[in-house]
């Protein structure tokens, strides 16, 4: 498959601008699964990323102990408590009919629950991103993982996750071989991290190097898949496309931030970088 350099021409007319009949029920709702206390930052940083670039509204699968974390942080985000899989079934049961978008990963925590809520999710939920914690929770058990992946479905790993989930897959090997091998085990999309970033599906492999060494900082990761979400769903852009999008946007905030980036100054720069696309 011929690989393509990643700009806005690729995906520009599929960008889902608000328009003037916009509102937040025609914008969607991304569900995000959090639940680790000492790691709320991470899901913070992805609602937040999500919203700004146009979602209309968020959803954040909570504990006891981080609702009012959550609740005096970000006051505009939807909380729910779900401290069991027994609730999740029959949460999502309700709110399938409502949400078509699921981000796992940020601030979920590496564990068998993460594992075990992010098998539901991904049964019940049409479009779903996984990101960090959300993968390393299926370590030694990628069939697992595998089983539940389609063409509506998104893995975000670095090179480090990718081989922990898949250790047949050769080091030595460059990132392009990388990718498709694991689209010749599975017909779902992968992005693969890095200062060069890979977007793969069966369809269409695009290769983003509109980029920055200052992306190399905690949180990063959390903030692009947070704008990949918002751009995913119903009357929105495929996967793929939306990933592409979000790798691009990334990098140009960056880019135009220069040093001394953190990833809280990638949240402050969507507006701007959103107004860039526009024009």
């Amino acid at each position: 498959m011929k690989l393509i350099k990643n700009t806005p021409k690729i995906w520009i007319k599929k960008f889902p601008w608000k328009k003037k009949s916009s509102n937040k029920y025609s914008r969607g709702r991304v569900l995000i699964l959090g639940g680790q206390k000492h790691m709320i930052g991470a899901t913070l940083l992805a609602a937040e990323a999500c919203l700004r670039v146009g979602v209309g509204s968020v959803k954040i699968i909570c504990t006891k102990e981080t609702l009012p974390i959550l609740s005096l942080k970000f006051p505009s985000v939807l909380k729910i408590e779900i401290n069991n899989l027994a609730f999740l079934k029959t949460f999502l049961k309700k709110e399938k009919k409502t949400t078509s978008v699921a981000l796992v990963g940020p601030g979920a925590g590496n564990n068998n629950k993460t594992m075990k809520f992010t098998e539901e999710i991904l049964k019940q939920i049409k479009y779903v991103i996984l990101d960090a914690d959300s993968l390393n929770s299926f370590q030694f058990k990628a069939k697992k993982l595998l089983y539940y992946l389609d063409k509506n479905k998104l893995i975000t790993p670095h090179t480090a996750e990718f081989h922990r989930l898949f250790p047949s897959i050769k080091k030595n090997l460059k990132n392009e071989e990388k990718v498709s091998k694991f689209l010749k085990i599975c017909d779902s999309n992968i992005l693969l991290k890095g200062n060069t970033t890979l977007i793969g599906s069966n369809e269409k492999f695009v290769k983003n190097t509109h980029s920055s060494n200052e992306l190399a900082v905690i949180g990063s990761g959390d903030v692009l898949a947070g704008i990949i979400a918002s751009l995913v769903g119903k009357n929105k852009m495929s996967i793929v496309d939306a990933a592409s999008a979000a790798a691009w946007i990334h990098g140009d905030i960056a880019k135009k931030y220069g040093r001394g980036l953190i990833s809280e100054d990638l949240i402050k720069g969507i507006p701007a970088a959103l107004n860039r696309l526009k024009k």
